[in-house]
């Protein structure tokens, strides 16, 4: 139904190196819903990871520093050693490992960023919130993704997402409205 973990974290890898930096977004944005689905942490950390690339590639200040080709090249290392480690001792190493690939990702921000949040920390609730719109309670959100509760809440409020309205139509009301238009 869902693609394996290990093809996640080679795409994710591929995408980085190619500098697709959209589809990174949108990677991880169907591994936040395959995490929500499987309740799968490993599937959401690369999630959150995956989003943290795609917007340190969006940042000018970022890939225009002339160190940033040394970083990029040791976050891809530590992506392919998390590949590694998860074929050869299956999730709980790949997680250890990713948790390289997250302390790279903060360090190049503290050292080239330009905001006081961290990119990884902004993008734990980004996708927490994205886990929220799919179902998931905020406390279920902010467990998957590590995200820090009472930022998730604001967050989600100062979105409109708490205030749609989910359409709820009976069976009775939808064939009716079937027989009305096939009528027309």
């Amino acid at each position: 139904m869902f693609k394996p973990l290990l093809y996640d974290i080679k795409e994710v890898m591929k995408l980085f190196k190619q500098e697709r930096s959209l589809e990174l977004r949108g990677l991880s944005n169907r591994l936040i819903r395959e995490s929500t689905i499987e309740n799968s942490f490993s599937k959401a950390e690369l999630g959150v990871i995956a989003y943290s690339l795609h917007k340190m590639e969006s940042k000018n200040h970022f890939i225009n520093n002339l160190k940033w080709p040394d970083l990029k090249k040791a976050i891809i290392f530590s992506l392919e050693e998390s590949s590694n480690a998860f074929q050869q001792g299956g999730e709980k190493q790949f997680v250890l490992k990713l948790k390289k690939v997250i302390k790279i990702i903060e360090n190049i921000d503290s050292n080239l960023g330009n905001f006081a949040q961290s990119i990884y920390e902004k993008a734990k609730v980004k996708q927490a919130s994205l886990a929220y719109s799919y179902g998931l309670s905020i406390s279920q959100s902010a467990e998957l993704t590590g995200a820090d509760k009472k930022e998730l809440q604001s967050y989600i409020g100062f979105t409109t997402m708490h205030d749609e309205e989910k359409e709820v139509k009976s069976l009775i009301k939808r064939v009716s409205e079937l027989k009305e238009f096939v009528r027309r």
